[in-house]
């Protein structure tokens, strides 16, 4: 969905009450949302979000995700936190 906030990777959005990295940015109109966030410093989890005029959402999926790696720049980034 076009109108969605300009975003690119390692910027922090808030998706359904919940702060996370942008991973991966999609090209317009892909099928899989906007974009690919990380989230939940304790289990570090990926999945993709959509935009839906007003906020960002995760979009219903038979998959729920994956789990980011520990090692990469942007899970520690999620483990430092927003403010850091």
């Amino acid at each position: 969905m076009k109108g969605h906030p300009e975003i690119k990777k390692g910027d922090w959005i808030r998706v359904d009450a919940t702060d996370c990295v942008v991973a991966i940015v999609y090209q317009e109109n892909s099928m899989s949302g906007v974009c690919k966030a990380i989230f939940n410093k304790s289990k570090p989890t990926t999945h993709d979000v959509d935009w839906n005029g007003e906020s960002w959402f995760f979009p219903a999926r038979p998959d729920y995700g994956g789990y980011a790696k520990n090692s990469d720049p942007l899970v520690q980034q999620l483990k430092r936190g927003k403010e850091a």
